[in-house]
């Protein structure tokens, strides 16, 4: 299990997409929240920035 201290998170320098309802990207609930599907992983946003969550593979 990921904690917030140890969160493995995603470049922002390489995402300037800001996710959400209609943004176009396959939804997957996980958990209490929902990842994105993007480039084949999956991440969420958390307190500023997106955590991976796993490739889609």
């Amino acid at each position: 299990m990921t904690t917030a201290a140890a969160c493995n998170q995603h470049q922002s320098a390489d995402h300037q997409h800001t996710h959400g309802e209609g943004c176009g990207h396959e939804t997957v609930q996980h958990g209490d929240h929902v990842d994105y599907v993007h480039d084949g992983h999956r991440h969420a946003g958390h307190e500023g920035h997106y955590d991976e969550h796993g490739d889609t593979d």
